[in-house]
């Protein structure tokens, strides 16, 4: 990912080109607080809501070329309103609600009839988050505010631009993984529980299976001597099966003398499940640089790269070493890009796990090869240069020719 690579917020609202003083006026001032809070506006490139979001958006003293960006129903880009730098005509009439959805990482909604009401319920589904501005359209009467038992949170109310800053703000600090599709059914752990209890324990003999945890991915129990991961059924589980099954390849024929994964093996049946063997352990809390350091040069050797580096992804040995738990997505291939990504994050996870900014520190890795957003942290007693050499020689530690990977 690129410096340049922004988070895009979508905004939408009312298509109507007989808005309210009102209502222009608060389109006018969201789309300029996103352009002013370093964010890119995406809309539906039309008129109403979306013209005076993306008029205000350009009146920002931080609008550069390429900031305000509209996904128009039409095949014609000329159908743009005037404040659009860069419309992307589809073609698909109302189905391109679902492109823009697709393509924002949050969502804020002014007012708005049913066409705004289909937006929201496709970044409910698409796990977008998701903030409401104005007295007026449907999210006035959602009266729970939780549309289905999808997510746990609520669509975020903002009564004043001072909420909606707040909103902004907290976005900055999230890791949104992407949308992985439209789950088959609302699974049940009670469900996965007793599809393991047939598939593992009852055939293997090793005991009814005990919840551990509960994720985006899936969910997590120890049948007997075995840990199994079951995932949530998605419409890339073959894929999924497909790319972790590879893994499980690697990690094998790297013959790794210290294993920084367990070797895992992958079942497809009604359910993806990858298991492996328990091992004594317990939980990291980030610190411990060398065995940080062992377990990616340990990563490197056998080919492998994790893409979501944070302390909870790991166990720590009695022998204090280091083992990735987080086998899902985020395992990876090795590639000199992901390793070089997974380095920074690690880094941070040694020296920073615990600070209050550590999701935004690692965003700011993915899209800024520097370290100036790290550094100008509070709390952080490192210039950006300071850091830059500081991680230059953890870098070069791992990457040393006579390292001795694990």
């Amino acid at each position: 990912m690129s410096r340049n690579q922004r988070m895009q917020i979508a905004v939408v609202g009312s298509a109507s080109n007989q808005l309210s003083e009102v209502q222009r006026m608060l389109a006018f001032d969201v789309g300029k607080l996103l352009i002013d809070s370093g964010y890119r506006l995406i809309s539906g490139g039309m008129g109403g809501v979306m013209e005076q979001a993306a008029r205000g958006a350009r009146s920002s003293a931080r609008h550069q070329p390429g900031d305000v960006i509209g996904v128009l129903p039409s095949y014609n880009k000329a159908e743009a309103n005037p404040y659009i730098d860069i419309a992307l005509p589809t073609g698909l009439g109302v189905a391109r609600n679902a492109v823009l959805m697709a393509a924002c990482d949050g969502v804020i909604a002014l007012d708005g009839g049913s066409g705004t009401l289909s937006e929201i319920a496709l970044a409910w589904q698409m796990r977008k988050p998701i903030a409401c501005v104005g007295g007026e359209g449907w999210h006035t009467r959602l009266q729970t505010l939780a549309l289905d038992e999808r997510r746990e949170e609520a669509i975020a109310l903002c009564p004043d631009m001072d909420a909606l800053s707040r909103f902004l703000r907290h976005l900055h600090g999230r890791n949104l993984p992407a949308y992985r599709g439209i789950a088959a059914s609302a699974v049940k752990q009670a469900e996965q529980r007793d599809y393991l209890q047939a598939t593992f324990a009852d055939a293997r003999n090793i005991g009814a299976p005990e919840l551990l945890g509960y994720g985006s991915e899936g969910t997590v129990f120890r049948c007997g001597q075995r840990i199994c991961k079951i995932f949530h059924p998605t419409d890339f589980t073959i894929l999924l099966f497909t790319h972790l099954s590879g893994i499980a390849q690697t990690l094998v024929q790297s013959q790794a003398t210290v294993a920084p994964v367990p070797l895992f093996e992958v079942h497809l049946g009604d359910y993806l499940v990858v298991h492996y063997p328990d091992f004594a352990s317990h939980a990291y809390t980030g610190g411990q640089r060398q065995p940080m350091v062992a377990f990616l040069r340990a990563m490197r050797a056998a080919g492998c790269c994790l893409s979501n580096v944070k302390a909870e992804n790991f166990r720590c040995t009695d022998d204090n070493r280091l083992v990735c738990i987080d086998i899902g997505r985020d395992l990876m291939p090795y590639s000199h890009a992901l390793f070089l990504s997974m380095c920074k994050r690690a880094f941070l996870t040694v020296y920073y796990s615990a600070h209050a900014d550590f999701k935004r520190m690692c965003r700011y890795t993915n899209d800024h090869d520097d370290f100036d957003g790290i550094a100008a942290c509070e709390g952080v007693a490192h210039s950006a240069s300071e850091l830059a050499s500081r991680f230059d020689q953890f870098y070069a530690e791992v990457t040393r020719a006579d390292a001795v990977p694990g």
